[in-house]
């Protein structure tokens, strides 16, 4: 008898997946059909919040449904990235972060999430360089200069980040590290309220992402006296990179994807993962990000979370190095 009931009872759990299969189907092929949370997991004003907001205008007009960018900063990206990692497995709530992603789980004894069982990679979106900004009346005009006034005052020249820990302090802490030199970190909240305090002139200098500082830089804000990546940028074709002026070896570029939580249907990442690339293909979308010193780079779900366990063990090493941590 008990053979019976179970035979019958797996029939049913056939017949049930057979019978919701297709209304499954039908979901993802419709999604969205409300309106797209998109986490970003900083203050509003810096690139993450920047590339949010254009492609999120893109996504709107090919859905339909309105993608509506929620800055949760703080923690250095914990708090939008739990808020992510916990949501519900239909694609409602989506999450852009940065390569911060990739440095939490070094930075910190303990999440309240893990990084990769917790959080399904979607896509890359792109990539950035930062650059070494100051204001217009501070002294220093070139990496070598700056690094020649730290030799000259260890410790005194402050600097602002995105707090510890953020991708703007592991620039800084490469560059003290290569051009054995010391200053005062500034944390904030994010990017853009340390980039407001450089305009300022409350700090001494950021290595912030190009997408942030371009229009301050542009605007006569900010003074740009340096780029992170190897080579110049299409945007300030007059800024050496750093390696260039005063610090050989310097090579820092920030990236940035879309991520979901790992209940969510692997169909429905794929679908997420389409409609991101159609909104990078379009013409007026990438013309709006290249303006914003943002290349765009977009990769399949499997590629990007390779890339994703790589950088993690990258970084594991660089900051257990450097002996930077959060205190929790």
């Amino acid at each position: 008898m008990g053979r019976i009931l179970n035979g019958i009872a797996g029939f049913c759990c056939v017949v049930t997946g057979l019978m919701h299969a297709p209304g499954v189907q039908a979901q993802t092929e419709m999604f969205p059909s409300r309106p797209v949370r998109v986490i970003v997991p900083f203050a509003p004003g810096g690139t993450g919040d920047v590339l949010a907001r254009i492609i999120g205008v893109k996504l709107t007009e090919l859905t339909g449904a309105q993608h509506v960018v929620d800055n949760r900063g703080g923690s250095g990206g914990l708090i939008g990235t739990d808020i992510t990692a916990k949501s519900a497995g239909n694609g409602y709530t989506q999450l852009l972060h940065s390569a911060g992603i990739s440095y939490e789980p070094a930075l910190r004894d303990k999440l309240p999430y893990d990084t990769q069982r917790d959080l399904a990679a979607v896509t890359l979106v792109g990539f950035t360089p930062n650059l070494l900004v100051v204001h217009p009346a501070f002294s220093s005009r070139s990496a070598q200069e700056l690094i020649a006034l730290a030799k000259q005052k260890p410790g005194t020249i402050t600097f602002g980040t995105g707090g510890i820990g953020s991708s703007s302090h592991l620039a800084v802490a490469l560059f003290q590290s290569l051009a054995g030199v010391r200053f005062n970190h500034i944390p904030y909240k994010g990017a853009g309220p340390a980039l407001g305090e450089v305009i300022a002139g409350q700090i001494g200098f950021m290595i912030a992402t190009a997408p942030g500082a371009l229009p301050h830089v542009k605007g006569g804000r900010l003074r740009a006296i340096g780029v992170s990546s190897t080579s110049r940028t299409a945007t300030l074709p007059d800024v050496p990179p750093i390696a260039e002026s005063g610090l050989p070896g310097y090579d820092y570029v920030a990236w940035f994807g879309v991520f979901v939580t790992s209940a969510t249907p692997r169909a429905l990442v794929t679908r997420i993962d389409g409609l991101y690339k159609q909104a990078l293909m379009d013409t007026d979308t990438r013309s709006r990000l290249e303006l914003a010193g943002i290349s765009t780079q977009p990769t399949t779900p499997e590629k990007f979370q390779e890339m994703l366990r790589v950088e993690i063990a990258k970084w594991q090493k660089i900051i257990t190095a450097a002996g930077i941590s959060v205190k929790q």
